[in-house]
């Protein structure tokens, strides 16, 4: 916050500048200018939040200034300091423009008070501002996810949406012919939604659409959108070598920012606007021959086949999972991924082929049971054999511990679990990591965590840190930068964010104050 001092006498600026404790209001830097033109030109290039203002000044005096501050629409509150002369001559505009004012001699106590409501007053217009700024990022949001529902149906050969379409290409300055398909998998999604984007799914596709943007070029209009979580549709009229230019610029480029490996299938062909869901099924026959090892389509049709097949694993995985035992599920799953892994090639369409042969007894398990279960199943566009196994072994875990009224034996519970937390709160916690070490899906962890401890994951790690933030910056003498690393925070901004959310101060004011 800053604030702007106006008076033509240096000492009636000097008294204002020492008589207030700014650190308790939050102003960081104080201004000051001995005339009304100085002012002006001082608060449209500061925008401060509060400005001390004597009435009678050279060049431009008070009563300009404040007319030129409400012209210009500053969220600025104006105290005006005013000489017992002059209130009667000031009251009718202080009270017209809601500012606060203060007669000469000054004193102390009416400069915090005055300086109290004018921040207060200023803190409701700011909040105002975010609230109507956050209304208008809600409604953009909203219409941008209605226009990507309208190309989804139009993908899936549902053409009733496709005037909203077309209005929306010619916005973005996508024609409506001659338009290349590209299907896109996202190999890795999960491990960086979990341990980069804390489990936000959102903010990971608006950072993946950025990196696009960036690849590409604002002069060549595109359009990426998610048809489910696993399947991603890149819109685009770059033809020929220059489309498998950016295409590898955009790869790269997810791969260098966010270690992102995606699977994409192209069309050979050019498609029309309203035949788009043609292009799509032909990219996506160029996807199930890609090997899933290399990410090219080059898998002879019967490669894999006969590794593929999960068969010889069900019944061991059967057993293992009626007796409870979850290491073993976990064992079985890595033995089978592993002979995958050595053949070497495996194509997109017989991993699918394994979705489905593991979706088929995940069904009948659950058929079995006589109470409810949750719907369990793998995605069937799942790229990635490490995702895969990760995934599969969670839905396992899930129907066990829905099968089971009690943890299993030996694996620990969530009381170990909030043990783990306060010894180890400093390093990258996720519920992937939690879930690997002590056996239990992630769903289970977060819903039984949270009506244990009466909290999330992330915010109990959140609160751990702070506290121990807290100590550290008032037992020593630690940089807010050193703090920020030794409580398990890389970007020393984020942590600054984070305590004063908790704690309601920045790290530095907490430190000063007593």
């Amino acid at each position: 916050m800053k604030v702007l001092i106006v008076d033509d006498e240096e000492h009636v600026r000097e008294g204002i500048e020492f008589s207030i404790t700014w650190e308790k209001f939050g102003v960081k830097e104080r201004l000051l200018a001995d005339n009304g033109v100085e002012a002006l030109d001082l608060i449209r290039l500061h925008h401060p939040a509060v400005v001390f203002c004597d009435m009678k000044m050279p060049v431009m005096n008070g009563i300009e200034l404040l007319e030129k501050i409400r012209e210009e629409k500053f969220n600025t509150q104006v105290i005006v300091i005013s000489g017992y002369s002059d209130f009667e001559f000031t009251r009718a505009a202080i009270k017209a423009n809601g500012i606060d004012y203060i007669l000469k001699p000054i004193r102390r106590k009416e400069l915090e008070e005055a300086m109290q409501r004018a921040v207060d007053a200023w803190n409701k217009l700011e909040d105002g501002k975010q609230a109507e700024a956050r209304l208008g990022a809600i409604a953009r949001k909203a219409d941008a996810l209605l226009e990507e529902e309208k190309l989804v149906m139009l993908a899936k050969g549902d053409r009733s949406s496709i005037n909203v379409v077309k209005k929306m290409f010619g916005r973005i300055g996508l024609p409506e012919s001659s338009l290349n398909i590209v299907m896109i998998l996202p190999k890795n999604r999960l491990d960086i939604v979990s341990n980069r984007f804390m489990m936000d799914d959102q903010l990971f596709f608006f950072a993946i659409n950025n990196i696009v943007l960036d690849a590409m070029g604002k002069d060549r209009p595109y359009y990426l959108c998610r048809l489910d979580e696993y399947q991603w549709m890149l819109v685009t009229a770059v033809q020929g070598k220059d489309l498998a230019l950016y295409l590898n610029r955009v790869r790269r480029a997810w791969k260098d920012t966010l270690g992102l490996e995606v699977l994409a299938g192209e069309c050979k062909q050019l498609y029309a606007l309203e035949n788009i869901s043609e292009g799509v099924g032909e990219a996506r026959k160029e996807l199930l021959n890609s090997n899933v090892f290399s990410g090219r389509p080059e898998a002879p049709d019967d490669a894999g086949a006969e590794e593929a097949g999960m068969k010889n694993y069900l019944l061991l995985l059967k057993n293992a999972i009626e007796t409870g035992n979850k290491h073993l599920v976990s064992e079985i799953v890595s033995s089978y991924a592993d002979s995958l892994c050595a053949a070497g090639v495996l194509p997109l369409k017989e991993l699918q082929l394994c979705s489905m042969e593991a979706n088929l007894m995940l069904g009948r398990l659950i058929a079995k049971q006589k109470e409810t279960l949750p719907i369990l199943y793998l995605p069937l566009w799942i790229s990635d054999l490490n995702e895969w196994k990760k995934m599969l072994v969670q839905q396992l875990w899930i129907l066990m511990e829905s099968m089971s009224k009690q943890p299993s034996p030996g694996y620990g519970g969530i009381e170990e679990i909030r043990d783990y937390l306060h010894a180890h709160f400093e390093e990258e916690i996720s519920l992937t990591v939690l879930s690997e070490k002590f056996h239990f899906s992630p769903q289970y962890i977060s819903k039984k965590f949270k009506e244990t401890c009466h909290s999330t994951i992330i915010t109990y790690v959140t609160e751990l840190r702070i506290g121990k933030a807290k100590t550290l910056l008032r037992n020593t003498q630690l940089s807010v930068s050193e703090i920020a690393s030794q409580v398990g925070y890389a970007d020393e901004n984020y942590f600054s964010k984070a305590f004063k959310k908790q704690v309601g101060l920045s790290p530095l004011l907490y430190r000063k104050s007593d």
